[in-house]
């Protein structure tokens, strides 16, 4: 088995995991070598512990795939794709503005655009926070566009072309600041639901949205193809605030999609646009918030995982949580699944 992942040095690695060997027992057995060595080397280097080859996980293999270590690139969202020719590649969006398409194969750049002033200076209020940076929320990539959003609301759907800098095939929408999270939908690459703080879920097409600018980012002047509702006011009449961290399509319905996304107040919510504006169902199912989640290809099935490390999996249709997976030293930055 053979997955990829990004980091914040702005590598792209490969690692190969042997299907045959236990990663829990893998990981018991380099730990105990790493405390061995540090026993056994203490007296005659002061407790400096050496790294061998030893203490790789038995059964894995890990290499850099693409980039060297530079924290200025360092990759904010990573996605799986084809190129035009049909090779397989990896696109991701750095921190400072970059969005690449890297062979899977060669490791090898086939495509760079750099986002415009991306870096550039900047301090807003908003939701009583200071925003001064801008980041990627979101990134989804086909053979031909790609589409990437930043927690200013900026959302970019461009087509590959020669120009790697030309705006002649984009489309710039300006929506509502303090984003946290744009998907793409699997189905349709000029779909896309996005919401964040106090920023109720929409979803919009880019390819029938329709803007007063042409070649700067500008607000929509047609309305979204959904816009949700914020539920009921709670049981003090008081409103209850918003705070999309995650967000995935269930189905693959482009007319009237459902939605599942997660709160930064321990709730996961499911959204039926045909149905109704508000959700569907509201389950509260974690002690801490949420930071991701995951719909499983294969069940009615959703993983989450929040900001205390914890991931479980819960049932779509009652909410009830099946089970947890432990052994999760840090945080959970991102889930994927085998298409196995």
């Amino acid at each position: 088995m053979r997955f990829y992942t990004s980091d914040e040095t702005g590598q792209i690695k490969g690692v190969d995991v042997d299907s045959k060997v236990s990663l829990l027992e893998a990981q018991i057995k380099a730990a105990k070598k790493v405390k061995a060595d540090a026993k056994a080397k203490a007296n005659a280097k002061k407790g400096e512990v050496v790294v061998t080859e030893d203490n790789i996980l038995a059964g894995t293999d890990v290499w850099n795939l693409h980039g060297a270590v530079n924290r200025d690139l360092a990759i904010q969202h990573m996605s799986a794709s084809t190129w035009i020719t049909g090779e397989p590649t990896l696109a991701v969006a750095r921190k400072n503005g970059a969005i690449e398409v890297v062979s899977k194969d060669s490791g090898e750049s086939l495509y760079t655009f750099n986002e415009p002033e991306f870096t550039a200076p900047f301090s807003i209020k908003s939701n009583g926070r200071t925003i001064s940076d801008r980041r990627y929320v979101g990134l989804g990539v086909t053979d031909s566009h790609f589409v990437a959003a930043t927690n200013m609301g900026e959302v970019r759907y461009q087509a590959y072309g020669e120009d790697e800098q030309s705006d002649a095939a984009a489309t710039l929408l300006r929506l509502q600041v303090d984003a946290c999270k744009m998907r793409v939908h699997d189905k349709r690459s000029s779909l896309f639901a996005i919401g964040g703080r106090e920023q109720e879920l929409t979803v919009w097409d880019a390819e029938t949205t329709k803007t007063a600018g042409t070649t700067e980012y500008a607000k929509p002047t047609t309305a979204p193809i959904f816009k949700s509702k914020n539920v009921c006011n709670d049981f003090l009449d008081m409103r209850v605030p918003v705070w999309i961290t995650d967000l995935q399509f269930i189905d693959d319905n482009t007319s009237n999609p459902t939605i599942a996304i997660s709160t930064g107040y321990k709730q996961i919510r499911i959204y039926d646009a045909k149905a109704q504006p508000r959700p569907v169902h509201d389950w509260e199912v974690s002690k801490h918030p949420i930071n991701h989640i995951l719909v499983s290809h294969a069940k009615p099935e959703l993983f989450f995982a929040d900001n205390e490390g914890n991931l479980q999996l819960m049932d779509l249709r009652t909410g009830r949580i099946i089970g947890g997976y432990k052994g999760i030293a840090g945080a959970v930055k991102a889930i994927a699944l085998s298409e196995d």
